[in-house]
């Protein structure tokens, strides 16, 4: 029994002191948290390409507005469809495009003068300001453009860890003011 005891104390010993293949064990057990921090890091880099990108189709809107004195429903038709392909390769299905002419009174208060919408409802005329007007941007009797930009993105990773994370897809939303440039106001449909 001594000597099974003594057999089994120094082949402990050595299987302790072996140095072998700990490197292998090391790996495999950091292996998945690599992965899944690789896979995380790529998913919020897209994620953050098409927030920017959100932003540009927000601002690009905004400022071609303010250039011109007078709009119709084509050409804002137009100007919002060309806008939506910045987004490209994503697709543009979820992507919600609404554009405001705001009338700003004497107490500095804004209404919608005219509002078009892409792939949403348009805004009614006299409906109170989507977005908070800055006070240091407002002056009474100059419309102001905003565009408001909604934009959701499901990637792989997202709907994959949905039920660990509770978030199923990001969710972007963006607004944009502009004034405009060819005198106070400007005409639209």
């Amino acid at each position: 029994m001594r000597r099974l005891f003594s057999h089994l104390r120094s082949g402990l010993r050595k299987l302790l002191a072996n140095r072998e293949g700990v490197s292998a064990i090391e790996f495999a057990l950091l292996l998945p948290v690599l992965v899944l921090l690789f896979a995380g890091t790529v998913d919020l880099g897209e994620g953050l390409l098409v927030k920017r990108r959100v932003q540009q189709i927000a601002a690009t809107t905004s400022d071609i507005v303010a250039q011109e004195s007078s709009w119709t429903n084509a050409s804002l038709a137009t100007l919002t469809a060309g806008a939506a392909s910045i987004l490209e390769p994503y697709s543009s299905t979820g992507l919600k495009i609404r554009v405001s002419v705001l009338n700003v009174s004497s107490s500095l208060n804004a209404t919608v003068a005219w509002s078009y919408g892409y792939q949403t409802t348009a805004l009614s005329s006299g409906a109170a300001s989507p977005v908070t007007i800055p006070t240091t941007i407002a002056d009474s009797g100059v419309q102001l453009v905003v565009t408001t930009v909604e934009y959701d993105m499901t990637t792989g990773f997202t709907s994959l860890l949905s039920s660990v994370s509770g978030m199923g897809a990001y969710h972007f939303a963006v607004s944009e003011i502009a004034r405009p440039r060819i005198g106070n106001s400007i005409t639209g449909p």
